[in-house]
């Protein structure tokens, strides 16, 4: 097989693990932080539906640049491209629901780009601290060389750093409420 066809058949591979990751994740995400969400809670009434889209820059029959949006199942997925991460929230309850919060990690198999919102914080520490990208710092080894694996720096944070983002409610989500919660990411 050559090397191209592995890269592609790797990247449906990666596409395959997004999607599904970002399935398993949905509940976790969409609970509030506390250990279990009651029957009973409010916060159980809130839903969320995730989906992982391909944008693409393309000319349209005018040769105007117009940028589209597939699903994975609709295009081949490769290194490099840039992924959409929806996260749709509907109160499906009679009631409003107050301090709700959506924790997404964010996949290996992806460098985080941004995030839509701008009230949403970020963690480069596998989701044990929150802050504004501009505000975190990462501490790291300063070379790969064993000698030197004692010297440790501290540097800023960089987008390729992001493990998990974080939305928390300010506003009450409202029954019947719904929106979208989007990040994007590049493909590794």
């Amino acid at each position: 097989m050559s090397k191209i066809g592995a890269i592609l058949i790797e990247a449906v591979i990666v596409v395959g693990i997004l999607a599904a990751g970002v399935t398993a994740a949905q509940a976790a995400p969409a609970a509030p932080l506390q250990p279990a969400v009651q029957a009973d809670d409010p916060q159980a009434n809130v839903k969320i539906e995730s989906k992982v889209l391909v944008e693409r820059t393309e000319q349209d029959t005018a040769g105007q640049t117009v940028v589209k949006l597939y699903t994975p199942s609709d295009v081949k997925v490769t290194p490099g491209d840039k992924l959409i991460f929806v996260n749709s929230y509907r109160n499906t309850g009679s009631t409003s629901v107050t301090g709700f919060v959506v924790n997404n990690p964010v996949h290996t198999a992806v460098t985080f780009i941004n995030v839509s919102e701008d009230w949403a914080l970020i963690s480069v520490d596998g989701g044990q601290n929150f802050g504004k990208l501009t505000d975190l710092s990462v501490t790291e080894a300063a070379d790969e060389n064993a000698e030197l694996k004692s010297t440790i720096i501290t540097r800023a944070a960089q987008p390729s750093d992001v493990t998990h983002i974080r939305w928390t409610f300010a506003k009450a989500i409202a029954a019947g409420a719904s929106g979208e919660l989007r990040f994007s990411a590049v493909v590794k």
